[in-house]
């Protein structure tokens, strides 16, 4: 009888809450978040996420330029291969090497298959990049994230070149980036798992006092709250960025140091031409000198 009398309550419940239309979209928003005591708190999540999509603007979803796993317009298959060996993704932008400002288009790994395997078979088949590439989807950096969604489908591809307001590119978005917007990070059997959790991002250095080890990928605004800095976000997202524009165009990165305010920063790690780990150390001492 009691277990009857809860289910009619229940219900009852359910029917009062469905009810109540929302008019605006956070009406809509509370309603979902308040559908907790009736859906699966992964569902709610989802829901929201959902939701999210218009108020959040593809430079947020994106990958910075300085992270990009890129290729040359003039690299050879053996180049290509390297690239494809030491980051395993499936699309690649392909920039001009006569104007690193410009995408030529966008490079499928899978494309590459035929051209490797007469290669495999010996035949000295001719390779031009520019044949084989796909036409690029340009969009906004400021534009909604919902529009990317619409023009993602439209397009029928997976991968979007982002342009700030100036018509310079400042990073790519794909697929993946918006569904990991609705349900959270999404690891593939390629990604490093301690890499891609936002656990540990940042810690502080075992055996310095004073120095923090902070993944690249770490998000500017994440830096400054943990450990007090002040680093301009500006420009740039995250803290791989932040040094990459302060480095300039070098071709080692390991080792490489920069003053930044008060911060001390070393790359301490790096992956191919990415960087993967920073020393971030406090040294005011460091700054007054210089000044």
């Amino acid at each position: 009888m009691s277990d009857d009398s809860s289910s009619g309550s229940w219900r009852r419940g359910l029917k009062r809450w469905l009810s109540t239309a929302p008019e605006t979209r956070d009406d809509l928003l509370k309603l979902v978040q308040e559908s907790r005591q009736f859906l699966e708190p992964d569902t709610v999540d989802m829901l929201e996420g959902v939701l999210d999509l218009p108020a959040t603007q593809v430079r947020e979803i994106m990958t910075p330029r300085p992270q990009l796993a890129a290729i040359s317009s003039d690299d050879g298959i053996a180049d290509i291969l390297s690239v494809l060996l030491e980051t395993e993704h499936s699309r690649y932008p392909v920039f001009d090497s006569h104007d690193d400002n410009a995408i030529i288009g966008i490079l499928l790994a899978k494309d590459l298959i035929p051209i490797f395997a007469k290669h495999a078979e010996g035949v000295d088949a001719p390779f031009v990049l520019k044949d084989i590439v796909r036409k690029p989807l340009y969009i906004n950096e400021s534009a909604r994230s919902d529009t990317l969604l619409r023009l993602l489908q439209k397009a029928q591809v997976h991968m979007a070149v982002v342009l700030d307001e100036f018509g310079s590119v400042s990073g790519i978005v794909t697929m993946e980036d918006l569904l990991e917007e609705i349900v959270g990070d999404i690891v593939d059997e390629h990604d490093d798992i301690d890499e891609d959790s936002t656990i540990n991002h940042i810690i502080a250095h075992p055996n310095k006092d004073g120095v923090w080890l902070i993944q690249a990928a770490t998000l500017i605004s994440d830096c400054n709250e943990t450990i007090g800095s002040e680093f301009d976000d500006a420009d740039v997202d995250t803290m791989g960025g932040l040094v990459m524009q302060a480095l300039g165009a070098v071709s080692h990165l390991e080792g490489e140091t920069v003053q930044i305010g008060d911060w001390h920063i070393t790359v301490v790690d790096v992956e191919g031409r990415f960087i993967r780990l920073l020393e971030v150390a406090y040294r005011p001492e460091v700054h007054s000198s210089d000044a």
